[in-house]
């Protein structure tokens, strides 16, 4: 079982958007996926899969009142989500710290644990990264993201995590933006995909519906099923020691 932690050092990359429909194709190529939304205080998994008005939630796994089998929900291809709760009311007496053990419950036959891990280096951000085996790192092409991008990417190796690749995401190939190549050295890890920008992702996005199911056949989501198909490929990266 492979747990990858998707991280990010700022926000707005479209990370979770990321996870979502990786989550999908992993799980369409017939991979057992399970997708975890880890920004506790500031969740976004739930609206994607229009899960917000779940009953339960990863929040009440991480207080100790259900186990995580209880707070999965079958996605589109059979993806199951563990999403995190959306009510102001449901954030408090969750743990974060718990986050690694409660994982450790989920039976050996799954095949991958996404991790949508919050950006910064909150608490729950060192949690999920904790959590996790292997971390791909998700970014756009402008040096403010890049830059925070390098805080994760030192936060991660400290932790004793390698990052397996990055997922350059929003790619328009303008003379402005950074190349791929530049991005690979100024942070030392190799570009696994290039995302191109797509306007099937906002139209996704605002039918709450993930974008392998609206448009599978956009650039974007053939991008991401490619990215799907190389970490299948490609050997799990074990913590360092």
């Amino acid at each position: 079982m492979r747990l990858i932690a998707l991280a990010s050092g700022k926000g707005g990359v479209g990370r979770t958007t990321m996870a979502a429909n990786l989550g999908i194709a992993l799980s369409g190529l017939g991979k057992s996926t399970i997708i975890v939304d880890a920004s506790l205080t500031t969740p976004d998994l739930a609206l994607l899969f229009k899960l917000e008005k779940s009953v339960y939630t990863i929040n009440d796994a991480l207080a100790g009142e259900i186990s995580f089998s209880e707070v999965l929900y079958t996605g589109p291809k059979g993806v199951r989500i563990a999403p995190a709760a959306v009510s102001l009311d449901q954030i408090r007496g969750a743990h974060p710290e718990y986050l690694a053990g409660l994982l450790r419950t989920v039976p050996e036959e799954t095949d991958f644990i996404i991790i949508d891990a919050p950006s910064g280096l909150r608490r729950e951000t060192i949690a999920a990264l904790r959590a996790a085996r292997e971390v791909l790192l998700v970014t756009v092409p402008d040096m403010v993201s890049v830059s925070d991008c390098m805080k994760t990417r030192l936060i991660a190796e400290f932790l004793g995590l390698s990052p397996i690749g990055m997922a350059l995401n929003r790619v328009r190939k303008e003379e402005f933006e950074i190349d791929s190549k530049e991005i690979e050295t100024i942070l030392n890890v190799s570009v696994l995909a290039e995302i191109p920008e797509d306007e099937g992702v906002n139209r996704a996005l605002n039918r709450g519906v993930p974008l392998m199911v609206t448009e599978p056949k956009s650039p974007a989501a053939k991008a991401i099923r490619d990215l799907a198909r190389k970490l299948i490929k490609t050997k799990s990266k074990e913590p360092k020691t």
